[in-house]
């Protein structure tokens, strides 16, 4: 085969197809936990987060709540991954043993979101701080971040171990506990003049995906954290700890445990809880369907 503009192009076309179809094969779990939100700059504020007031009656002024001086920042990210075709090939008409590459990184592409949401849902109970200078999972989220003396909420047990994590959420929100920021979606690229340094010196044509993400964390409120055995005590204390969080003025915050998220380790444990119609002593079990259950393939081992 002449390798020419024809066949270069016709070669891009059959690679972009088979990233494209796996990628678009894939069935992501980040959105269980995390919202998309566009970008369209190098970094996006979300000073707003800490701003959750409900309604209030409207005596005398209007009250103007200000958002928070101390902005959280989440910075968009470079990812890329990029493979060579060799020229040889393309002269050869060997372009089909190609073919499983190129259906991998689309599938690689694809899980990528999953990859950096929940390794950073995780690190949530360490080193992961939100915009409250707090670890996400903490016993010490201040209630209002203007008043100190407003108190303080937790969203992960006083104690916790050392198991798979899991996770209790209310997504009934526009807002949810994570964001996944997009400035540049997963997009094929290529590389492919004939007169380039890569192909004069090393017969290699390139090919590949790039992206300009991050992951940030949201809202704690909205979500419960535990390396705990799930058991149904912990089940209840995590929903308990959830539904009586209040506003700043005493309001109930009004949350809705939804979504229980686990990993391979914890499904059995979940499925029982709240998808069992008797208890292990066989009475009703006044947890079932409580929560649909959501195993996440991503936090296995995390």
């Amino acid at each position: 085969m002449i390798v020419n503009a024809a066949t270069l192009q016709a070669a891009q076309t059959s690679f972009n197809t088979l990233f494209n179809d796996a990628f678009k094969a894939v069935e992501s779990q980040y959105q269980a936990v995390a919202m998309d939100v566009p970008s369209n700059t190098a970094a996006n504020d979300y000073k707003w987060l800490g701003l959750m007031p409900g309604l209030r009656e409207w005596l005398g002024d209007k009250v103007v709540h200000n958002l928070s001086v101390n902005g959280y920042y989440l910075k968009n990210q470079d990812y890329e991954q990029t493979v060579g075709v060799d020229r040889n090939d393309i002269e050869d008409d060997q372009l089909g043993i190609y073919a499983p590459l190129f259906r991998n990184l689309g599938d690689l592409a694809a899980v990528h979101p999953d990859v950096l949401i929940y390794t950073a849902l995780t690190l949530g109970f360490t080193t992961g701080v939100c915009f409250d200078g707090q670890p996400f999972f903490s016993l010490n989220h201040p209630l209002d971040g203007n008043d100190p003396a407003a108190g303080v909420y937790a969203n992960r047990p006083a104690v916790n171990g050392t198991g798979d994590a899991w996770f209790l959420i209310d997504d009934s929100h526009p807002i949810k506990p994570m964001i996944f920021q997009k400035r540049k979606d997963y997009t094929f690229v290529s590389a492919t003049d004939p007169q380039s340094p890569d192909v004069f010196n090393s017969k290699l044509f390139k090919y590949g995906v790039e992206a300009r993400v991050a992951p940030g964390y949201g809202l704690p409120q909205l979500i419960y954290g535990s390396r705990n055995a799930l058991t149904v005590a912990e089940y209840e204390a995590a929903r308990l700890a959830m539904t009586s969080l209040k506003r700043p003025d005493g309001s109930p915050l009004g949350i809705r445990p939804t979504t229980l998220v686990v990993s391979e380790a914890n499904f059995k444990a979940a499925n029982t809880i709240v998808n069992n119609e008797r208890d292990a002593a066989g009475a009703t079990n006044p947890w079932i369907g409580s929560a649909k259950v959501v195993k996440v393939d991503m936090l296995n081992g995390l």
